[in-house]
């Protein structure tokens, strides 16, 4: 306790700041080197990557799953979907697609990181599937935010207006 105090002292004080910070870059380069740290380093990395292993699988299902169960549904004479003509549902499917390409990638990444254990290389693909899986993330959000535009909010505000609209009208006839 009292060696890390001076050593803190030696970094603030200018005469000794200089060699005091070579010192301390030094004991730091030769932790990161050891075998110990570059394994606990390595089994942390791992362990990050099995957590979002299991996000990315879960928005690859969910995107998946709801590309299949289109909002509106089917029409029953040919097949297609009842909201294809509306300009939300096709920020849906396009929102859809992208999260689910982006989540199957990272996907793809986490298991490409079982086959290299060095650091690096876990640390690379690591940083490119988090990336993958956070645009996965959004464009889930997005899609489902459009097909709560397309079912929900659309008729709940046509609805809200009309009842505003015909309570004006009726406050009008009561005051004539």
């Amino acid at each position: 306790m009292d060696d890390e105090i001076q050593q803190d002292f030696e970094i603030v004080m200018p005469d000794t700041r200089d060699a005091a910070l070579e010192k301390r870059i030094k004991e730091i380069k030769k932790k990161r080197e050891s075998k110990e740290y570059k394994e606990k380093y390595t089994s942390e990395l791992q362990k990050q990557g099995e957590t979002h292993l299991i996000v990315s699988a879960l928005i690859t299902t969910v995107t998946f799953a709801a590309g299949f169960t289109l909002p509106g549904g089917y029409k029953d004479d040919d097949g297609k979907a009842i909201l294809s003509k509306k300009a939300a549902f096709r920020a849906f499917v396009v929102t859809d697609t992208i999260a689910m390409v982006s989540s199957l990638c990272a996907v793809f990444l986490h298991f490409f990181m079982t086959m290299r254990k060095g650091e690096k290389f876990l640390e690379k693909h690591l940083v490119w599937a988090f990336i993958f899986t956070m645009v996965g993330m959004g464009g889930m959000a997005i899609a489902f935010a459009t097909v709560e535009y397309c079912q929900f909010w659309r008729g709940t505000i046509s609805d809200m207006i009309d009842q505003i609209i015909r309570w004006f009208r009726n406050e009008e006839k009561d005051e004539e």
